[in-house]
C-alpha cells in the first residue's frame, strides 16, 4: 500500500478505481501562413468562438446548474467575449502571419504567465479558467476534443495533473463523484464549483500519475487529506467502517443548522462566512449562518480588462447586502498592491510586494479609486447591514485617514441626495504586529477588529507559509502569535469593541475551543467547514473559559501544544 499526501478541496471518503485523464498535448507547429489566408484564419477562431459561446449559453440555460455554477460559466463566457482577447489574437494573425491555432495558443500563454507571476494563491485562481478556455478553443479550431473523460462509471476516481472547470461539470454530469490532482488551487473556480456540485477532491499530489496505474483500487481520504493506493483488506475494512461514521456525522452536523451557536454555558458566539466571489452567496445562505465576516473585494479589480466603477460596485454590494439582511456583511476594501494593478495604474515595480504598498496604504495613495469603493459601499449600506474594514493597518493614524476619507465620502453624497447608513461600522483587520500591540489605541477609535491570523502569524515569525523550506515554522499557536491576539482581546473588552476572527484558524477543528476560550466574540469561516466549526462551538462550556482565563500565553510551545492537543482535544475530536 502506497500513501500520497495532498490538499482537501472538497471532504469526504470515496473507494474506487482509478480512472486517469491525460493532458491533451496539441501539436502546433509554429509556420507562419501566407497572407490570403489571414481571413480563413479569422474566421476559424471567430467560428470556435461562437462555438464554445454556444456551449456555454447552453449550460447557462439548463436547469441542472444552480445560480452558483452558472456565474463562473458567465466567468468563462467574458473572457471568450474579450475585445482584448479578439483585438490581439486578430493581430497576431493578420500582422504576425500565425495561424489561428497558435496565435490563441500565444495569447492566451501571455494571460496565464500573468496570472502565475502574482504570488497570492486567490488571484492566481484564473489560470485554470483560462487554460480552460485556451483549450476548448484549440480543440474547436483543430478539430480535437479537449476535454475527454472516460466512460459513465460512478464508482470510479479520476486522475489527473491538473482538473479544469469544464471537466468538474463534466464529471458531475458523468456520476462521477471524486477526483485527485497532482495540481490545483482551493480558491480556483474549478474547486469553487467542486464543493457546488459536492465532489469529493485532493489537490497537489506529488508524482500522483507517475505512482498510481489506471485500474489500482484507491482509497480517496478527503478527511485527513491522503490517497491510499491499493489498501490492504484491513485497510479497506477500516475505511468501509469510517465512510458509514462520517455518513452519520455529516447528516448529525446539518441537523444543527436551527440551532443557535452558543456554548453549553449559554456564551453567543457569531459564525460567520468568509466569502471570496459573489457567486458563494446561495451556499453561504444555505448555512444559515450570522453573517459574512469578510467579504473579499479584490475579484473586482484582478484580471479586468479596466476598474471597476462605482455603479458596478453599488449593484454586487446591493445584493449581497440584501440577501445578508439583517445579518451584517463585512465588506473589507482592497487589499492589493501595484503589482496587482500594473495593467491598469502606473505604478512602479516593488521588490518585496509583501511588505509594500499594499492594502491602506495603497489605498490610500489611489484615492479616487478607494473613494470609488467607499461611497458603493455606503449606498449599498441602505439595503441591509453593511460594515466597511480596513486590511494592512498599522496603527491609529492609518484608521484616522481611512475614517477621515469615509467622512468626506459621506459629505459627498449628502450633496448628492444619496441615501447611506450614518452609523455604519468602521473596523480593522489586527493583521500587523504592530496594529496588536497598538490595540489600546485603535480600540477607542475603531467599532471592532477582525484577526487574519493568516499574515499576523506570518509576520509575527518572519515566515513565508507558501514556502515549502521554511513551511513547519508558521505555527499557528505559538506563544509569540497568542499573545498578539491575548493582548488584542483584552483592549477591546476594554472598550467594549467586538473581535472576530477571520482567518484559517477561525475554521482548524484544534484552535476553535483555544480561541472561544481566549474570549473571541465571532468566527468567520470557510463555508465548507461551517457546520464541523458550529458543532465544536456548541460543544464548549464554562470550564473552557475559566481555564484560559487563567492561561499564561508566554508558556512555552511545548507547554501551548500540550494544551491545545491534549486538554483541550475533547472540545474538538469527537
Amino acid at each position: 500500500m502506497t500513501e500520497i499526501k495532498g490538499i482537501i478541496i472538497n471532504p469526504g471518503l470515496k473507494t474506487g478505481r482509478a480512472k486517469i485523464i491525460r493532458k491533451k498535448e496539441y501539436n502546433i507547429k509554429i509556420v507562419n501562413i501566407d497572407r490570403a489566408e489571414v481571413e480563413k484564419e479569422i474566421r476559424q477562431f471567430e467560428a470556435a468562438l461562437q462555438k464554445i459561446e454556444a456551449e456555454l449559453a447552453h449550460l447557462l440555460e439548463s436547469n441542472s446548474f444552480s445560480e452558483k455554477d452558472k456565474d463562473i460559466l458567465l466567468t468563462h463566457k467574458e473572457i471568450i467575449r474579450d475585445p482584448d482577447l479578439h483585438a490581439k489574437v486578430s493581430k497576431s494573425i493578420r500582422e504576425e502571419l500565425f495561424s489561428a491555432a497558435h496565435s490563441v495558443l500565444q495569447v492566451f500563454s501571455e494571460y496565464i504567465r500573468f496570472f502565475e507571476g502574482i504570488e497570492n494563491s486567490f488571484y492566481r485562481q484564473r489560470i485554470s479558467d483560462y487554460k480552460d478556455m485556451a483549450n476548448r478553443l484549440l480543440g474547436s479550431i483543430l478539430g480535437e476534443t479537449a476535454n475527454a473523460l472516460p466512460a459513465k462509471d460512478k464508482d470510479s476516481i479520476v486522475l489527473a495533473t491538473e482538473i479544469s472547470p469544464s471537466q468538474v461539470t463534466n464529471l458531475a454530469k458523468s456520476g462521477i463523484t471524486a477526483y485527485c490532482s497532482e495540481h490545483g488551487s482551493y480558491n480556483s473556480h474549478c474547486a469553487i464549483l467542486t464543493r457546488a456540485l459536492n465532489i469529493t477532491a485532493l489537490t497537489n499530489l506529488s508524482r500522483l500519475l507517475e505512482i498510481v496505474k489506471d485500474g489500482d483500487l484507491l482509497i480517496l481520504d478527503g478527511i485527513n487529506g491522503r490517497l491510499l493506493v491499493n489498501p490492504d483488506d484491513a485497510t479497506i475494512l477500516q475505511y468501509k467502517e469510517l465512510e458509514n461514521k462520517y455518513s452519520q456525522t455529516q447528516a448529525g452536523f446539518r441537523s444543527i443548522k436551527d440551532r443557535p451557536s452558543e456554548t453549553k454555558s449559554g456564551r453567543r458566539i457569531g459564525l460567520t462566512a468568509n466569502m471570496e466571489l459573489p457567486h458563494e452567496i446561495e451556499t453561504i445562505l444555505d448555512l444559515g449562518c450570522n453573517g459574512i465576516g469578510l467579504f473579499r473585494t479584490e475579484f473586482l479589480y484582478i484580471s479586468k480588462n479596466a476598474l471597476p466603477t462605482e455603479e458596478q460596485q453599488v449593484d454586487i454590494y446591493s445584493q449581497i447586502v440584501s440577501k445578508l439582511s439583517p445579518y451584517p456583511v463585512t465588506i473589507r476594501t482592497f487589499d492589493l498592491g501595484g503589482d496587482k494593478l500594473s495593467h491598469l495604474l502606473h505604478f512602479s515595480k516593488e521588490e518585496n510586494p509583501y511588505l509594500g504598498c499594499r492594502g491602506i496604504r495603497f489605498s490610500l495613495l489611489q484615492k479616487e479609486l478607494f473613494k470609488a469603493q467607499v461611497r458603493a459601499i455606503l449606498q449599498a449600506s441602505v439595503f441591509g447591514k453593511a460594515q466597511i474594514m480596513f486590511p494592512m493597518v498599522i496603527d491609529v493614524d492609518d484608521f484616522r485617514k481611512a475614517k477621515k476619507l469615509v467622512l468626506d465620502c459621506m459629505e459627498e453624497l449628502d450633496k448628492e441626495g444619496k441615501a447611506f447608513d450614518r452609523e455604519i461600522a468602521l473596523g480593522v483587520m489586527i493583521e500587523i504586529p504592530s496594529a496588536a500591540l497598538m490595540a489600546e489605541e485603535l480600540a477607542r477609535e475603531a467599532d471592532f477588529f477582525s484577526i487574519g491570523t493568516n499574515d499576523l502569524v506570518q509576520y509575527t515569525l518572519a515566515v513565508d507559509r507558501n514556502n515549502e523550506n521554511i513551511s513547519q515554522m508558521y505555527i499557528q499557536h505559538h506563544p509569540a502569535v497568542l499573545q498578539l491576539i491575548q493582548k488584542t482581546l483584552t483592549a477591546a473588552k476594554k472598550h467594549g469593541k467586538h473581535v472576530a476572527v477571520c482567518g484559517e484558524m477561525a475554521s482548524t477543528d484544534e484552535y476553535i475551543p483555544l480561541l472561544i476560550g481566549m474570549g473571541v466574540d465571532e468566527l468567520s469561516i470557510n463555508p465548507n467547514h461551517f457546520f464541523q466549526s458550529k458543532a465544536i462551538v456548541l460543544n464548549c462550556d464554562a470550564k473552557l473559559d475559566a481555564m484560559l482565563a487563567t492561561w499564561d500565553y508566554s508558556a512555552s510551545l511545548k507547554e501551548t501544544e500540550e494544551l491545545i492537543y491534549q486538554t483541550l482535544k475533547p472540545y474538538f475530536d469527537r
